[in-house]
């Protein structure tokens, strides 16, 4: 029950992050530029961390210090300063990289088969603040801080009196290179979807009601994937998934480019997301598995690099490309990466 309440706050705290905070920050001033490096921090904290623990393990005392952490800093987003909001979200992120593969590991331990169960809430979670606060207006940094004061809460009564070891090893990226560099450049080509896709659509004229529905009709596509994908994924090869996964990303974004302003045609590129995310993560998880020796650290470098480097990278390139172009530019980047699996 815990274990599904701290996914709920979570990915709830996650969507205000994603759908509303960009908006805030352009309310308050920041240029697209700006906004573009405030959202590369959190990523690049969430890459840089796990490497402080190649060769020690996360105790309880780092898990407890970094819930008091990312609670104060959260409070530096109310200083409206561009330089203290990127120490908070660095705060937050070296945080968040601490605490919830601790929280991932007792949910494994615990519910095992029943681990994906529990996640389902996060994305339930992440879908109802997309919609609920769609409808609601006002400054949603407060909500934030009062969702990540719940979230640690909930992550607090969680903690256990045990270690989470890394193994101290290494990992040939030559072996499987095209891979990698796909990773890379289909994660680059998200930056401008979780940083200016509510923006976007807002200046093409779809109105804030709906936005909330826009992000839920991805989030609803990847949790029924999640449940129903096992009975087709075998049918295919993990690699091939993956080239599939790729290339409709990169239609995706060029829908998203060429029918801006179209509601129907930009809730069509969201069902997509389905294959951009849930078919392309569990594909390239079942591709590392199979690849290498060392699953649990193909796996950690898989995270740290799609979804902490590139990301980071992507978010930057996001706020320097940002304009009437920004998703050819994306849908080109992903494209290059199918191009480079192929």
């Amino acid at each position: 029950m815990l274990l599904s309440l701290y996914y709920f706050l979570f990915f709830t705290l996650i969507g205000d992050y994603v759908i509303f905070l960009p908006k805030y920050f352009t309310q308050i001033g920041f240029s697209p530029t700006q906004i573009g490096i405030i959202f590369s921090i959190m990523p690049i904290a969430r890459f840089i961390t796990p490497f402080l623990y190649l060769k020690k393990p996360i105790t309880k005392k780092n898990y407890i210090l970094s819930l008091i952490i990312s609670t104060f800093a959260s409070f530096l987003l109310l200083s409206n300063n561009f330089y203290l909001i990127l120490i908070a979200f660095f705060l937050i992120g070296s945080s968040f990289a601490i605490v919830f593969p601790y929280i991932e590991a007792i949910a494994i331990e615990k519910l095992k088969e029943k681990y994906g169960l529990a996640r389902v809430y996060g994305s339930i979670g992440f879908m109802l603040f997309g919609i609920i606060f769609s409808y609601i207006s006002g400054n949603l940094i407060y909500l934030f801080i009062i969702l990540m004061i719940l979230t640690n809460l909930i992550a607090l009564f969680l903690k256990e009196d045990k270690k989470i070891s890394k193994k101290v090893s290494s990992i040939n990226f030559k072996k499987e290179w095209k891979f990698w560099i796909a990773v890379i450049l289909l994660q680059i080509s998200f930056g401008g979807f979780y940083n200016f896709f509510t923006i976007y659509n807002l200046q093409h004229g779809i109105s804030k009601e709906y936005i909330g529905w826009l992000w839920a009709i991805g989030v609803i596509a990847e949790i029924v994937i999640f449940i129903i994908g096992h009975k087709f994924l075998q049918k295919l090869s993990s690699k091939t998934w993956i080239k599939i996964a790729i290339f409709l990303t990169s239609i995706r974004w060029l829908m998203v480019y060429l029918f801006a302003g179209n509601l129907l045609l930009i809730a069509i590129s969201q069902i997509i997301h389905a294959f951009s995310f849930a078919i392309f993560h569990t594909s390239a998880l079942l591709y590392l598995s199979n690849r290498y020796e060392n699953k649990t650290l193909a796996q950690q470098f898989y995270s740290g690099i799609a979804y902490g480097l590139a990301a980071f990278l992507g978010s930057l390139i996001s706020g320097y490309l940002y304009g009437e172009k920004l998703f050819l530019y994306e849908s080109f980047i992903a494209l290059i990466g199918f191009l480079v699996m192929l």
